[in-house]
């Protein structure tokens, strides 16, 4: 006979804490490398469309509806978050696309046939991203940023404008947004206010392609409710899934024409990475807000972290060999241009946890 009781069964161990939050820093450093400073035109000519779209599109709706935000720190966030790391993501498409535009196909097709200099690549590069945020595409432009916008808005308005009990927040978040309520603070009225300029004049497949989007952004926010409440997600992924999916479809709606269902999958995994990497290295945040987070559980690691990276460049040479680019030397360059502008992201998220 087994003499221990089945009552006193050995409770399972308390996860492992992360190192110092110090220390995970430098340790995603070294996982992502350095970065080359030579192909920072390409990020620079994306982030000058992303910044002029916002001020052209955004602003005007904050001042509108939330003129207030201008002197909080969340405008801050939300410039930098919609400018430099939403917004800036489908660009990406347009390099890697096998229908991406003239443009950009010749600046793809010189750069295949001229074993140019990184640098000079770069310079090229920036050219073209200027010409078609200047002359070209201005509908996608303005809505890529409005929704980049609406997606750390909304995240921001459901952590900390709304008072109600989590699942009364996500019910009234949803009408308000849908136009079933009327927005009643300033926060809401921008929230509403960027759902309808991100939707307005749309046809055919943009149409049908925003529709599908906002539905899984709706499924986001009541994942982030679940979250809330404390319930466990059978996926293990803290229900971060419907954000991830949710988040990329509606920024790959405005390109419908150019994102390839292999496109859609790799900014999954971009953004699978991201949230994994940020969750890494908010650890501390989210033990403070009683958030439980994979890394909280012990379930992810830095190991996974280097995991969701290395899938992430596997994809991206993966997509530029089917857009018809041949030329090694190019295709170097464009994992160095994603590589630059991934590091600089996780700069700016290690300097600033709020992000």
């Amino acid at each position: 006979m087994d003499p221990t009781p089945a009552c006193s069964a050995v409770a399972p161990s308390p996860p492992v804490a992360p190192p110092p939050r110090p220390e995970r820093i430098a340790a995603v450093r070294a996982l992502m490398g350095p970065g080359d400073p030579s192909v920072r035109p390409v990020a620079l000519g994306i982030r000058a469309i992303t910044r002029r779209s916002f001020d052209r599109h955004v602003l005007p709706l904050i001042d509108e509806h939330w003129p207030a935000l201008r002197r909080l720190p969340v405008y801050e966030k939300l410039r930098i978050g919609a400018c430099d790391l939403y917004a800036s993501a489908p660009y990406t498409v347009l390099l890697c696309s096998p229908r991406r535009p003239p443009l950009v196909r010749a600046v793809t097709g010189a750069g295949s046939l001229l074993p140019l200099p990184f640098g000079a690549l770069a310079l090229l590069g920036r050219g073209a991203m200027e010409a078609i945020g200047r002359f070209t595409m201005t509908p996608q432009h303005r809505r890529i940023v409005l929704i980049a916008s609406f997606i750390i808005v909304v995240d921001h308005v459901l952590d900390h404008c709304l008072t109600d009990p989590p699942l009364e927040r996500g019910r009234r978040l949803e009408a308000v947004i849908r136009g079933r309520e009327a927005p009643t603070s300033p926060e809401l009225r921008l929230t509403r206010a960027l759902a309808v300029a991100f939707a307005a004049d749309l046809e055919g497949d943009e149409r049908r392609a925003v529709e599908a989007a906002m539905q899984r952004l709706y499924d986001w926010i009541h994942a982030e409710v679940r979250a809330m409440r404390g319930e466990p997600d059978p996926l293990g992924l803290g229900h971060h899934l419907a954000g991830i999916e949710g988040g990329i479809d509606g920024l790959l709606a405005p390109l419908v024409r150019y994102a390839t269902e292999e496109i859609r999958r790799w900014m999954y995994d971009v953004s699978m990475f991201m949230q994994v990497m940020d969750d890494y290295l908010d650890y501390e945040l989210d033990v403070v807000s009683n958030r439980t987070t994979p890394v909280v559980r012990g379930d992810w690691t830095l190991r996974d972290v280097e995991i969701t990276w290395r899938k992430t460049l596997a994809g991206l040479d993966a997509l530029v060999g089917a857009a018809g680019i041949e030329s090694r030397h190019f295709a170097r360059f464009v994992r160095a241009a994603y590589v630059l502008m991934m590091v600089e992201v996780m700069e700016a998220m290690a300097r600033r946890p709020e992000l």
